[in-house]
């Protein structure tokens, strides 16, 4: 086994063992420490509510299909898509998403509507 094997499954331990229990924490680090392996920070772990790639896009573009909408129905639509997240981050994510499909040219506003570009 080559070493930057080894280091990286050493790494990949601690980040495991610090982002689980912590069991045998100090095991892994003395064994990085041997092997002359730089610690790095460990981040947190990603949260499960982030949506896949594209998904406000699409929500978005699904409570427009209907017809033009003030942006307070959009984001009452994607709300109630998406339980898992709270309501001010529903407001904050669909107003993102309207910004990158304006600026593609896929949705426009007209007055305080929102409606799919021609």
């Amino acid at each position: 086994m080559q070493d930057k094997s080894i280091n990286g499954a050493l790494l990949a331990l601690l980040k495991a063992t610090i982002r689980d229990d912590g069991e045998g924490l100090d095991h892994v680090e003395a064994l990085l420490r041997l092997r002359g392996v730089p610690m790095p920070a460990v981040l947190p772990a990603k949260s499960n509510n982030a949506a896949r790639r594209g998904l406000m896009a699409t929500l978005a573009l699904g409570a427009l299909r209907d017809g033009r909408k003030p942006l307070t129905a959009i984001v009452a639509h994607v709300a109630d898509s998406r339980p898992e997240i709270d309501d001010r981050a529903a407001y904050v994510r669909t107003t993102q998403a309207l910004a990158k499909l304006k600026r593609k040219g896929l949705v426009m506003r007209e007055g305080r509507l929102w409606v799919l570009a021609p």
